[in-house]
């Protein structure tokens, strides 16, 4: 019993110090340290936005996210700009492009009668051709009009790709009221977002042809568009020089700037006022003539003739919303920012909330990167931003499980000895072979067994407490009060005798605990149960019960441990005949089945109820005479034992019982072929 006593007592000390897991090295180390982890987590996802944001890899999104933007701003038709489109209808009306010079001076005639306040004519004039007259006539028509701007292409290229400036002939650039440069900045994916407000071969020195219109018609131009300083030259005299990048806002997909057909103009059938005092732009939007870009409205495959991405340029130089990009050092310092303030959250929140915030905060993110430019005119790269929001949670997540599983380790490492010295179980696996769920599942399965353990515990210091204690205080009360006459030995050896009975039947509780499957041999049953009936038999034999056996002949083999038997056969026999009469039988036998044999104990006692056999089986359970009057001798340990003997050999245990009808007891165990 001491040894019973003492695993018990140690497997509580130890589970108190798994209480107390700070006290310990071994989890001490894997302690989680948030302040610690958040310094890793925030230099890992500052490496990766910055590192990300220098490299340049992600143009891509930092480009969906802008073209979001523009597509989702509300689309208003521009006031005061008109294109004059060389459409379709004006080809089949006057005829195949190139028309003569004579007709595109018709056209500006027409244009400059109707009250345009500027005309620009996206039309190259870089070559003579051989129509002098019609060179003579268009020159004075810009003369006559004194209002027409005329384009200079820079994109033209030499043999050896020298890039060239493309001027109109010196005949038409002197009746021309200004010159200005078209064309705009095509990115990585083709797509045309930005232009640089001046730009030039050798030096920056041609404005943009909205800018020169702006200025014919008086119209002023929101925002600095200075001339840039002369420094700004490049190395090599006739390489392309570029000054003041800006992102264009376009007012809509292609179609959203009026248009009318150079035709309708030329014979005088538009609306009256339709060009009074608007700059007029005159270019092609015929399929197959000029130049049609994808931009960042463009819809349903539909590019946007080069016409109407110069309005665009008119519109957002004279409304002041051309999007400036944020200088690098304060784009990074931004990106870095809006890094680290997932680490606000994450460490404050549970996972599914911190999935939820990080989900969330990346919709933020990529709602502020798309309207920033829209409400503020600036532009900040959000790709590196956008990655960092993406990773923190995994990053965050991953460092949790790091210090969950170095934890579980820790805590397995602790189980593993304390589980070692149970009565029963054996330690969990060598953590080093699990993956992090069966770690998690061992931890469970140990805390269950130190749970019942500790159940254990208390069941055992209140057995000691109560029914151990009472015996031998009565027996320490006889011997101090001096009067040892026959009685009183007799009561005091009754004392004594229960006292040894509990405590010999906790002592067999605790080695069954202990019993381990690998520990049993093939053993005769028939044997056991005939030795276990010879050893009730006098006790049976003094309370006037006759036993009476059933047992085949024929040897029963089975898997076990033979003492363990003999003793449950045993508690099942002097339980009988404890519930008996006199002059009863009690009848000991076995069935065999063809993998299992089941024997039996049957009495003539008065039943049990249904209510008392369903406890029958559980700790320090007894079966009751009368309400409230326990059966006397009984520790209430036997028929668990029987239960627990029964299940560490494979087997099962149960009572089969009615009032007024006896009891049937009996033990199925798996046969051995």
């Amino acid at each position: 019993m001491k040894t019973g006593f003492a695993r018990l007592l140690r497997l509580g000390e130890s589970r108190e110090r798994l209480a107390r897991p700070a006290e310990s090295g071994a989890t001490s180390s894997a302690r989680w340290r948030p302040g610690l982890e958040i310094l890793r987590i925030g230099a890992l996802l500052l490496i990766l936005a910055l590192g990300l944001s220098l490299s340049g890899v992600l143009q891509r999104i930092d480009h969906l996210v802008f073209d979001l933007g523009q597509r989702l701003q509300p689309v208003v038709p521009p006031q005061g700009v008109v294109i004059v489109a060389i459409d379709s209808h004006s080809l089949d009306r006057l005829g195949a492009w190139p028309w003569p010079r004579a007709t595109d001076a018709r056209l500006v005639d027409a244009v400059c009668r109707a009250g345009a306040a500027a005309v620009g004519l996206d039309i190259a004039f870089t070559e003579a051709g051989s129509d002098a007259a019609g060179n003579a006539a268009l020159a004075q028509s810009l003369r006559a009009c004194g209002k027409v701007a005329l384009p200079v292409v820079l994109d033209s290229l030499r043999s050896g790709g020298q890039i060239v400036e493309g001027l109109p002939i010196p005949q038409l650039a002197a009746a021309a009221a200004g010159l200005g440069r078209i064309g705009v900045q095509l990115d990585g994916d083709g797509v045309a977002r930005s232009v640089y407000l001046w730009e030039g071969v050798g030096a920056p020195v041609w404005p943009l042809m909205a800018q020169t219109l702006l200025t014919i018609a008086h119209q002023p131009v929101r925002g600095s568009v200075p001339r840039p300083a002369q420094s700004a030259v490049p190395s090599h005299p006739y390489a392309l020089a570029a000054a003041d990048q800006r992102r264009l806002r376009f007012v809509g997909p292609s179609g959203t700037v009026p248009r009318l057909s150079a035709s309708a103009v030329l014979d005088g059938v538009v609306p009256p006022g339709a060009l009074r005092g608007k700059v007029v732009l005159i270019g092609a939007t015929a399929a197959g003539l000029g130049d049609f870009l994808a931009t960042p409205v463009t819809t349903q495959g539909a590019p946007m003739p080069g016409v109407e991405v110069l309005a665009n340029t008119l519109i957002a130089l004279r409304d002041g919303t051309l999007i400036r990009t944020a200088a690098p050092v304060w784009s990074l310092l931004i990106t870095a920012i809006l890094a680290l303030a997932p680490l606000l959250w994450l460490p404050r929140l549970m996972p599914l909330g911190g999935l939820i915030a990080s989900v969330a905060w990346g919709l933020v993110l990529v709602g502020a990167a798309a309207a920033l430019p829209l409400l503020t005119g600036w532009w900040v790269a959000p790709g590196g931003a956008l990655v960092a929001a993406l990773s923190a949670y995994p990053l965050w997540g991953w460092r949790r499980l790091e210090a969950a599983r170095r934890h579980l380790d820790g805590e397995l490492r602790q189980l593993r000895r304390t589980v070692r010295e149970s009565p029963e179980g054996d330690a969990p696996a060598k953590h080093k072979r699990l993956s992090f769920e069966r770690r998690i599942l061992e931890v469970q399965a140990a805390q269950q067994r130190l749970r019942d353990l500790q159940t254990r515990r208390d069941d055992a210091l209140a057995f000691i407490s109560h029914d151990v204690r009472a015996p031998l205080a009565g027996a320490v009360q006889l011997l101090q009060s001096g009067k040892m006459d026959v009685a009183a030995r007799d009561r005091l050896l009754t004392q004594l005798r229960r006292a040894l009975n509990l405590s010999q039947g906790f002592l067999d509780l605790s080695r069954a605990q202990s019993l381990e499957t690998s520990a049993l041999v093939e053993i005769e049953l028939g044997a056991v149960l005939h030795q276990a009936a010879d050893f009730a038999y006098d006790e049976a034999l003094a309370q006037g019960v006759r036993f009476v056996r059933e047992i085949p002949d024929d040897p029963i083999w089975v898997r076990g441990d033979f003492d363990a038997l003999e003793r449950l056969t045993t508690n099942l026999l002097r339980n009988a005949v404890q519930h008996s009469p006199a002059g009863s039988k009690v009848i000991l036998g076995a069935t065999l089945a063809p993998h299992t044999v089941r024997f039996w104990v049957r009495d003539q006692g008065p039943g049990l109820t249904p209510e008392q056999s369903a406890r029958l089986f559980q700790r320090f359970s007894r079966a009751h005479e009368g309400p409230g009057t326990p059966l006397s001798g009984s520790t209430g340990l036997g028929l668990y034992y029987v239960r627990l003997v029964a299940e560490k050999h494979g087997g099962a245990a149960g009572v089969t019982s009615h009032p007024g009808e006896g009891a049937m007891f009996w033990v199925e165990l798996p046969r051995q072929a």
